[in-house]
């Protein structure tokens, strides 16, 4: 019975440290994202929450390797359970106050409702009790060789966090890329003409202090005989449009557009894609496109 509890507690360590590793990498991804979703509680600012993202990230992804190498795995197998009690509270008082949004806790590109959190982190809460309960004590000198491996391991995870966003896998995450269709992308029913004709696509966030800058520009590429038409589509709500507009008089079309549902297509805004003939014919990512650049696209 006691080898059977250990064989038991063993796997449950590698399950979790594997959950959790696939957890802090998935989050890595787009860790502005993770910053907003749980700035989205109330509990703490957007920008206390901007510093505490990245940190979660290299806890989680340093106790799911304590777990994997080994070291001290009972300790590791606690501090992971006491994040899955606090989890589950959040996410209970977050159904309390009547959140329906993703937690997160899988990455911004990974949408569960909050019960089906609860009920998967109640799962992994028993695989941590677990573990804790049927590991007994290691080597010495395999801890000192696991101890090597979780500290390389929390200075990768915390510097994969820091440098997600600056890295070139925005084609290997999101669904937006070149030749696809404003059909796939669930945004044919905001461009005119369902994106027949050839239309500028804005994704933009209404809130960050660039966003009037970008209305400024998009206002003279508006009016550019010869330009294609403009819109902007933005996760921002519909208070948040209406503050814009008041603001920043954009003469283009802005539309709100389901944060889940335009997530999917960027990693960081503002981003500009220009549709034509219903396809993606061109992505702009590292700078606003100026009229030459959409005039030189005319036959794309």
């Amino acid at each position: 019975m006691v080898k059977v509890l250990s064989y038991a507690a063993h796997a449950a360590r590698l399950a979790l440290g594997f959950i959790f590793l696939a957890a802090g990498v998935l989050k890595s991804l787009d860790v502005a994202e993770f910053a907003h979703q749980t700035a989205g509680y109330g509990l703490i600012g957007p920008g206390l929450a901007a510093l505490a993202a990245p940190l979660l990230i290299g806890l989680e992804g340093t106790l799911a390797v304590a777990l994997i190498v080994g070291w001290r795995p009972r300790a590791a197998a606690v501090a992971i359970g006491g994040l899955l009690v606090l989890f589950i509270a959040l996410e209970a008082w977050g159904m309390a106050q009547g959140r329906t949004e993703s937690c997160g806790c899988f990455g911004a590109y990974v949408q569960r409702t909050p019960a089906q959190v609860i009920l998967e982190d109640t799962v992994f809460l028993a695989l941590a009790v677990l573990a804790w309960a049927g590991l007994g004590p290691w080597a010495a000198r395999r801890r000192r060789l696991a101890a090597g491996c979780m500290a390389g391991a929390a200075i990768f995870s915390l510097g994969f966090a820091l440098a997600s966003p600056h890295l070139p896998i925005d084609t290997l995450v999101t669904r937006l890329r070149v030749g696809r269709t404003a059909e796939e992308l669930e945004i044919a029913r905001y461009l005119p003409d369902r994106g027949q004709g050839r239309a500028l696509v804005a994704l933009l966030d209404l809130t960050s202090p660039d966003a009037k800058a970008a209305s400024e520009a998009l206002n003279v590429l508006h009016e550019t005989p010869g330009a294609p038409a403009v819109i902007a589509l933005t996760p921002s709500t519909e208070q948040e449009e209406a503050a814009f507009m008041w603001e920043s008089y954009p003469a283009f079309e802005i539309h709100p557009v389901d944060r889940a549902t335009l997530k999917r297509l960027y990693r960081r805004l503002p981003l500009y894609f220009l549709v034509s003939n219903g396809r993606v014919a061109r992505i702009f990512r590292l700078a606003r496109p100026t009229a030459a650049d959409l005039l030189s696209s005319e036959a794309s």
